[in-house]
C-alpha cells in the first residue's frame, strides 16, 4: 500500500445476512477483485470468515 493510503476495501453486513463489498477498482491490494465474479467475492469473504472465527475459538498458546 502506497504511504499515506488508506486501505480502500470495505465489507459491510446487511440485515439479511448478506455482504455489500466495495473497493477503490484501483487500488494495488483489490484490484485483482475486479475481475472475479460476485460469486468469487462471496466464496472469498466466507472462507475469510470461517478462518476468522477459527482463529478467535483457538485458545491462545501464550497468556499472561
Amino acid at each position: 500500500m502506497r504511504k499515506g493510503m488508506q486501505d480502500s476495501l470495505k465489507i459491510e453486513r446487511r440485515d439479511d445476512g448478506s455482504f455489500q463489498v466495495e473497493w477503490d477498482k484501483n487500488d494495488p491490494n483489490w484490484k485483482f477483485m475486479n475481475d472475479l465474479t460476485s460469486e468469487e467475492i462471496e466464496s472469498i469473504v466466507q472462507e475469510a470468515i470461517k478462518h476468522d472465527q477459527n482463529e478467535r475459538s483457538r485458545p491462545e498458546l501464550f497468556s499472561d
